[in-house]
């Protein structure tokens, strides 16, 4: 691959919403506020995919701030798999903001409307940041532009509890951010740098002591209480469930999934898997958190009353996929995390968009009162029986293709017991898929279902219809979404930005 230093795109990933965000304060005009929403929307997707077409054609993007070269310099780096998860979440972003723009599934307060919106636009900033650079004090930056960002999306819920919601993932971020602030203190106090490339390369230098052991251990507590790690996710439950809708569709699809690539990027990247996965017992700590995951997520599940947070506890499980697939520490597992990563993100969003709209129909979120709500909203009703049936990973859809890749992935590497646990969780995840499917088409009605008409406005069943559409495109046909993971894996398993450059 060759190495493109004069573009200035991985750059324009960040500071398009950062400069966007205080307009819309300094204005503080409700419709100019949704425009630069969805402008941003639309110019980071579309940098995210000449950045993916760029990757494919054998670059490496690099962009140093400030013309000041690294490791003195901080860098921006996009290589295969930083462009795969940049796409990821920026579709995501665009339609998750598509929807927003219903005004049914957004702040509730018309005066605080400004402000959501500039918050949107830091988040998702904060979340560009923490792919593209390269810097480790420079992640730890992003990751907190994000994060308070974030605690003031979740509070403006119309729910009076979505406030104490923030204020627990307040007190969880806090604690996932001071871990991962420790872990770069005690780097850089070891190596005297802060880029990444550079980093691996004096660890690999100097070798494992107990500092870098530290360092490792308290980046890996950080990132996952952030990335919500099982048994580190208490924050997200409440989370999901009191924030607004659109906002739900934004963290499920992007958040999480961010703080999952950083988790890959610095035990590969950075502490070389070698150490932190062949050396040190974390493969079985991951592995050991991620079955546990899969299998007692979606029993909780099972027992919830709530729609939003049953599904929210169903990304907790879904999650924790990812992570047996980051603790197994091959290509092949890589490749199975990130497929899986991609399918979450595009499925969880999508139910999370039928669901808002399910409640702002019918007035309520318990499952119990949703009798017969498929005979009134037929068209939602099937998309979050769709979305059911790929978290489960019905032959067909592209839950189907991830789960398929990791079981594939564990048997390769010789523990084929994992693949129990897997289908196992996949059984697990069917009961509460059931449970909707027969309240909602077969239990007699329990509330008038009319809080409001049955129609879906476009802004509403557009974003829905795209998500399906890829969903069943690449369950059908997912050869170019494999080869993408593949490469990607390749990229981060087999050659590292250290030894790449």
């Amino acid at each position: 691959m060759s190495l493109v230093t004069a573009s200035h795109l991985p750059v324009l990933q960040v500071i398009v919403p950062m400069l966007l965000a205080p307009l819309c304060i300094v204005i503080g005009n409700r419709t100019v506020a949704r425009g630069f929403m969805l402008t941003a929307a639309i110019a980071m997707f579309g940098i995210s995919a000449a950045l993916m077409a760029g990757v494919l054609d054998g670059r490496i993007y690099i962009y140093e701030l400030g013309g000041w070269a690294a490791p003195w310099g901080i860098e921006y780096l996009v290589d295969p798999v930083t462009a795969f998860v940049l796409l990821t979440i920026n579709l995501v972003h665009l339609l998750a903001a598509v929807f927003c723009l219903s005004g049914n599934h957004g702040a509730p307060d018309e005066t605080a409307r400004p402000s959501f919106f500039a918050a949107w636009l830091l988040c998702i900033s904060g979340l560009n940041g923490m792919v593209v650079t390269n810097d480790a004090f420079n992640l730890f930056v992003f990751l907190e532009i994000s994060s308070l960002a974030t605690y003031v999306l979740i509070s403006c819920g119309r729910d009076h509890r979505a406030l104490l919601a923030a204020y627990r993932y307040l007190v969880m971020g806090a604690v996932g951010a001071t871990f991962v602030l420790l872990s770069v203190g005690l780097l850089y106090m070891q190596t005297g740098t802060l880029n990444i490339s550079d980093l691996a390369n004096r660890i690999a230098e100097k070798g494992a002591d107990r500092t870098i052991i530290m360092a490792l251990s308290f980046f890996v507590i950080g990132i996952g209480i952030k990335c919500a790690l099982f048994p580190l996710h208490d924050w997200l439950p409440n989370a999901y469930n009191y924030a607004p809708d659109s906002v739900t569709v934004l963290l499920s699809g992007t958040a999480t999934k961010v703080a999952l690539y950083v988790l890959l990027r610095f035990l590969h990247d950075l502490f070389s898997a070698d150490f932190s996965i062949l050396a040190m017992p974390l493969d079985w700590i991951l592995i050991v958190c991620g079955v546990l995951g899969m299998l007692l997520a979606p029993l909780i599940a099972l027992r919830e009353s709530s729609l939003k947070r049953m599904f929210a506890w169903s990304s907790v499980a879904q999650i924790s996929y990812i992570v047996v697939g980051v603790g197994l520490g091959t290509t092949a597992g890589v490749a199975a995390a990130l497929l899986h990563l991609f399918n979450h993100s595009i499925i969880k969003a999508m139910i999370f968009m039928a669901v808002g709209i399910l409640i702002a129909r019918t007035g309520t979120a318990r499952i119990r009162h949703l009798g017969s709500v498929a005979h009134h909203h037929r068209f939602v009703c099937y998309i979050l029986l769709f979305g059911g049936l790929s978290l489960i990973g019905l032959p067909g859809t592209t839950g189907f293709v991830s789960k398929w890749v990791l079981v594939t992935a564990v048997i390769d590497k010789g523990s084929w017991w994992l693949a129990i646990p897997v289908l196992a969780g996949s059984l697990a995840s069917a009961s509460y898929i059931w449970r909707i499917v027969e309240t909602m088409w077969a239990k007699p009605a329990h509330l008038e279902l009319a809080a409001q008409p049955s129609g879906v406005h476009f802004v509403e069943w557009f974003p829905m219809v795209i998500l399906a559409a890829l969903a069943v495109w690449f369950g059908l046909n997912a050869t170019w979404l494999t080869g993408i993971a593949d490469l990607a894996a390749s990229s981060l398993v087999e050659t590292g930005i250290g030894v790449a450059r």
